[in-house]
This record gives C-alpha cells, sequence and structure tokens, in this order.
C-alpha cells in the first residue's frame, strides 16, 4: 500500500499488489462504504416511496417483534429481536423494514469484502462485491426482511472470523468465529450448511490439524452451544414447534422422476437468478477493443489453502441443500438458494488471472450501477403503478394505512380504551402494526400457541379487534380458521369494510375492492388488560 509523507493511505497503483492486512486503504474502506450507502438510499426509497404496505415476511416480523421470544412458532427469534429493538428505536412505518434488509445485505456485502482482501487485492475484492450485488437475491429480492435477508451479515461475519481464525489462531478470533455461527444458526436453521462447509474446510486443511488449532475449534465449539442453549430449551419446552411447521409446508415428491424435476426446475430458478450476476461479469472481465496491459499478478491471486476455502464455503450451502432434498425426497422451493451466492463474486475473480484491475474496477461501477438503477424502477413500478393499471391485486399496492385507519376509527366508535390487540392474520395484522403509532398485539388466526405473548383471559380483559379477510380470490392472504370464526362469535359488533384494492373479483369483471369482516369484542377488565412485550 502507498503511503505520502504524511502517513496518508492512496489508492493503490493499477499494479494492484496486495498490502498488509494491518494497511488496508482507508480509500477502499471509503469507496466500499460509499457503495453500500448508495444501494440502502437507492433501494430504501424507492420502496418506501411506491409501496402502499410491507411484504408478507416484513408483516410477519412486525407481529413478532411485539414480544422477545426465545423462539417463534415457524423460525428461530434473532430477526424478530432486530426488529423489535428497531421499532423501539425508530417507530413504525412501511418503511422501517426495507432499509433494515438493505443494511442487512450491504453489511454481508461490506465484510465479504473484507474477507477477499484477506486473500486477493482489495480492488479485486471490490469487484467481486460490486459483482455479488447482482444476484437477485441482493437486489430485487431485498424487499422484505426476512430470516433468509437476516442471515447474510452473519454468515458473512462467521466466514471472516473463522477464515481469520484458521490463520491467526487467536483464542479471540475462534471464539468469534462460534459466536457469529450460533447467531446465523438463531437467524434461521438452514445456516447449518455453511457451517458444515466451514468444517469440511477444517478436515481438508491438514495444516489446521494442530493441537492448538483444535483447541480453537473446541473453543468455538463451546461458544456456540452456550450461544444456542436458550432457544435449544425453547425448542424442548415448545415440543420443536419450528420443526412441526416446517414438517407440514413440506411437499414430498413420490418418486425419483418428480424429485429430479423438482431439482431441474431449482437449478433453472437459481440461475434466472444469476442472470444479471453473469451479465455483469461478462461485461466487466471481457477484453475490451484497446489493448489494456494487464496487471502483475503478485500477491493479488489466492494460494491453494485460500482457493480450497473460498470453494469449499461457496458450494456448500448450495449443495447441501440439494442433496438434503434428494435424500428427503422433498419438493425443493426456490427461495432456498438465498444464502448460497454470498462468495460469488469472489469465486470469480479468484478465478480470473491477468487482468487490469483498475479497469475493471471502474467496468464493474458502471455497470453495477446501471443494473441496479434498471432492477429498481422494473421491481417497484410494475409492482404499483403498472399493477393498479392492469388492475392487479399485489401486496405492494394493498391499502394498509386505510385498513389501519378503519381499525382504529371502528374501535373507537365502541370503546373508550386504547387499542390493545388484533386477532387476524399475518398479513392483515401486520399491516395494522406498521401503520399504527402505539403497540398493537396480534394474535394470529385466534391461536394463542402461535402468540404467546396474548394469555387466553387477555380478549377478554383487554378486548379485540377481530378481522377476517374475506376479500375474493386474493391468493396472497390465509382464510381465517375456526378459532378465529370463535372469536368472530363473540363479536359484540360486526361489519365489513370495503377496501380500494385494485384487482378483479371472483367473475372475473374489473374491481377495486378488498373486503374485510370485522367484529369488536369490548373489554371486560379494562385496568386488568396485561401483555407481555
Amino acid at each position: 500500500m502507498v503511503s505520502n509523507q504524511m502517513g496518508v493511505a492512496s489508492w493503490p497503483t493499477p499494479a494492484g499488489a496486495r498490502a498488509p492486512l494491518a494497511e488496508v486503504a482507508a480509500r477502499e474502506w471509503m469507496w466500499v462504504v460509499f457503495l453500500c450507502a448508495a444501494q440502502v438510499l437507492l433501494w430504501s426509497l424507492a420502496f418506501g416511496a411506491t409501496y402502499k404496505a410491507p411484504e408478507i415476511d416484513s408483516a410477519e416480523q412486525f407481529v413478532w417483534s411485539f414480544s422477545l421470544e426465545n423462539g417463534y412458532w415457524k423460525h428461530p427469534p434473532l430477526p424478530s429481536w432486530i426488529m423489535h429493538g428497531l421499532i423501539l428505536a425508530f417507530g413504525t412505518s412501511v418503511a422501517l423494514p426495507f432499509v433494515a434488509t438493505q443494511t442487512s445485505i450491504v453489511i454481508a456485502m461490506a465484510l465479504t469484502w473484507r474477507l477477499g482482501c484477506e486473500f486477493m487485492s482489495t480492488q479485486r475484492s471490490l469487484v467481486a462485491m460490486l459483482l455479488t450485488s447482482l444476484v437477485t437475491y441482493h437486489n430485487i429480492g431485498g424487499d422484505c426482511f426476512n430470516h433468509n435477508t437476516a442471515l447474510l451479515p452473519f454468515q458473512a461475519a462467521m466466514l471472516l472470523a473463522f477464515y481469520r481464525a484458521t490463520r491467526h489462531c487467536m483464542w479471540h478470533q475462534w471464539a468469534l468465529a462460534g459466536l457469529f455461527a450460533g447467531l446465523a444458526m438463531l437467524v434461521k436453521y438452514v445456516a447449518v450448511w455453511p457451517i458444515v462447509g466451514m468444517l469440511a474446510y477444517f478436515a481438508l486443511d491438514r495444516k489446521l490439524h494442530t493441537r492448538r488449532h483444535f483447541v480453537g475449534l473446541l473453543i468455538a465449539s463451546s461458544i456456540f452451544l452456550i450461544t444456542m442453549l436458550p432457544h435449544v430449551l425453547w425448542l424442548h419446552r415448545s415440543d420443536f414447534l419450528p420443526f412441526h411447521y416446517a414438517r407440514s409446508v413440506a411437499q414430498s415428491l413420490p418418486g425419483l422422476p418428480q424429485t429430479m424435476a423438482g431439482l431441474a426446475s431449482f437449478l433453472f430458478m437459481q440461475a434466472l437468478r444469476l442472470v444479471p450476476f453473469a451479465l455483469g461479469a461478462w461485461f466487466v472481465l471481457r477484453k475490451p477493443a484497446g489493448h489494456e496491459a494487464p496487471a502483475p499478478l503478485a500477491c493479488s491471486l489466492p494460494d491453494g489453502r485460500d482457493r480450497l476455502f473460498l470453494w469449499t464455503s461457496a458450494i456448500s450451502p448450495l449443495l447441501l441443500t440439494i442433496v438434503t432434498s434428494l435424500v428427503s425426497e422433498t419438493e425443493m422451493q426456490s427461495r432456498w438458494g438465498a444464502n448460497a451466492f454470498l462468495l460469488s463474486g469472489w469465486v470469480v475473480m479468484a478465478s480470473t488471472r491477468q487482468i487490469n484491475e483498475w479497469a475493471v474496477m471502474q467496468r464493474a461501477l458502471r455497470f453495477a450501477g446501471f443494473a441496479h438503477l434498471l432492477l429498481c424502477l422494473t421491481l417497484t413500478l410494475s409492482k404499483t403503478m403498472l399493477a393498479e393499471q392492469l388492475k392487479v391485486r399485489t401486496r405492494a399496492n394493498f391499502p394498509g394505512a386505510v385498513l389501519a385507519r378503519n381499525a382504529h376509527l371502528t374501535w373507537k366508535s365502541y370503546s373508550d380504551v386504547p387499542l390493545r390487540i388484533v386477532v387476524s392474520n399475518i398479513w392483515i395484522g401486520g399491516n395494522i402494526v406498521a401503520n399504527s403509532k402505539d403497540r398493537l398485539a396480534v394474535l394470529i388466526d385466534g391461536h394463542h400457541i402461535k402468540s404467546p405473548w396474548v394469555r387466553e383471559s387477555a380478549v377478554n380483559d383487554c378486548g379485540a379487534l377481530v378481522l377476517d379477510d374475506q376479500t375474493a380470490d386474493a391468493a396472497v392472504h390465509d382464510q381465517a380458521g375456526a378459532a378465529l370464526d370463535k372469536l368472530m362469535s363473540r363479536a359484540n359488533f360486526t361489519g365489513t369494510w370495503e377496501l380500494p384494492w385494485a384487482g378483479k373479483n371472483v367473475e372475473g369483471r374489473s374491481g377495486f375492492s378488498g373486503q374485510v369482516r370485522w367484529g369488536v369484542i369490548l373489554p371486560t377488565n379494562p385496568a386488568g388488560c396485561n401483555l407481555q412485550w
């Protein structure tokens, strides 16, 4: 790394030689921060300005974040804890999950850039970061704050800490590797696949087979288990609710031909989501018409051990997902590849030898900026303005603010105490929470096991607004279950709202109405209304 007489790090020459790790250039960090901030601003502002409602997974986090549980009926708890903290700091809004999602993605990109700086030049790693941002999981897939997007920064931090632990073997680095592995598992259980990939690398790299490294791995494992312990105890007490949920939604395939067809469909969808990335790699790394002088290769490419780490870490999430599906003969969902391409850009750059890194980075900046802008406009306009013109219902054009206003006005018409409990599905409840100033508890589908923060006595003490989405052909919503119907039958007052939601009615004629049936259960003991949160 070149420094001037004042000791300030300067931009490296096109030679691109790797600087000592302790001297990663401040200007490279500035570029990373600038690009990450630009992505957050572009996508968050676009979503916040055009979407009328959060996506359904974001609505789910609004609902779950009411209470800090050690686990929730579908997933581990960490994303909901994060949303809880964000709501305490910034309040609820439709824009909040968009900002949280894009922030999660760019933190993952920045950490993986830092990982790349360990075994390639800072410029190469920056190009890899720009290319990886073009994987659609990391841009148009970032319109909802869910367990897939929340996993990315913890997965990146885990890989960085593990790599540094294997190279420097300092106890605190091993402890950090175990901590981030545990936190990743507290986000989503599929974090087990990159963890298995790291263990596979440890087994394959014989230079790690020393007493000191095994002690380090033991430290990491201990911290991992300590981090997971409260959730494991919750799983035992709850009879492993998330696993029951996973089993209930898994679709088994009757035989090998159907399984292979499902695998082909899954791989095809992953390939589609890599199209912007592939186009970007072609544009950035193509041989230009002029003659660019390639940079020297000294210190700019990973050695054999680093390539083994990179490839093992890169392919393990997707490969192990596929193997699990084949063994269990379970139909694969396209979203299962969400955490499988975090290292894709670094694999490409580690496999590309002689390039002019300065010229390549300039092309990467131009292409990534254009691609992000094009993808952003295409997604937001198609799900909002175009959908409105074609009278197509989407979650993005759902009138969530109108729904919330109706909820509060209806409740105030019959009760002087504040609205504390909404009984509804995740989508309806999450939209009301997102558009409400006061904290609301949602009793999901009327099932207390899904909402342990609402005790059975609380509905009587606090009262409740029961909502049943009856919009015809609204495939994005769940039908009311028996538990919700039972609570609706207890309502003191009932009625129906017609929401201005573009769409077509069941007969196929154009319409602009979403229908929600409501019921008010008046509170019997407002002074005793006590909700956990």
